[in-house]
């Protein structure tokens, strides 16, 4: 084989790599779309039967599924922009369909609930967690559409065998922490927030 020979060669199968590179970015993107997609219609439904069942129901339960996962909250963080259902198991595959409930009480109760999400690149899910800062407000719907408001105290990194944030800071409170893997997976950054008391 001559050297033209060669080169066009290495070309093709470089334009090919690059062409299949580029399908597989897009099929990612359009699974992650749909998946927020799903999310968000979600809450649109739970904040429709809410505000319809107000007048005549003086306890609304949310009664959601996504992906065969019962929905047992919301998380909301306005200084990011983010709004998730959550998920009340945690696994691989509901993780990658929303933010889930990884341990502790039900939301909103005495003591610390913590919710795992993964950290994408794209901003998703946790991927913006760690631009919160001390005073930041996390706000979390429980499963009867209550809505607390917990301020962050304190954020960390950890190994990911290391188990203590699932502990609460302060016995008697409410606490919840996020946690989340840092862009090497080789570690877990961790938020922590508590109830704010009015």
């Amino acid at each position: 084989m001559n050297k033209l020979k060669i080169y066009k060669l290495l070309r093709t199968i470089l334009i090919l790599t690059a062409i299949v590179l580029a399908i597989l970015v897009v099929i990612k993107y359009y699974k992650s779309y749909k998946t927020d997609s799903v999310a968000k219609h979600t809450i649109e439904r739970i904040e429709e039967k809410k505000e319809k069942d107000e007048e005549t129901e003086p306890i609304q339960e949310i009664d959601e599924e996504i992906g065969g996962y019962k929905v047992v909250g919301i998380i909301r963080i306005p200084k990011i922009d983010l709004e998730y259902p959550i998920l009340g198991e945690t696994n691989q595959n509901s993780l990658n369909i929303s933010i889930t409930k990884f341990w502790g009480n039900k939301i909103n109760e005495i003591g610390n609930v913590t919710l795992a999400g993964h950290n994408n690149l794209n901003g998703r899910m946790f991927g913006r967690i760690k631009k919160l800062e001390i005073g930041d407000v996390i706000e979390l719907t429980d499963i009867q559409n209550v809505t607390l408001k917990y301020e962050v105290f304190k954020t960390y990194i950890i190994d990911p065998n290391d188990i203590t944030c699932i502990l609460p800071e302060e016995e008697g409170t409410r606490e919840v922490t996020l946690i989340t893997c840092t862009n090497g997976r080789s570690n877990r950054y961790i938020v922590k927030a508590r109830e704010i008391n009015l």
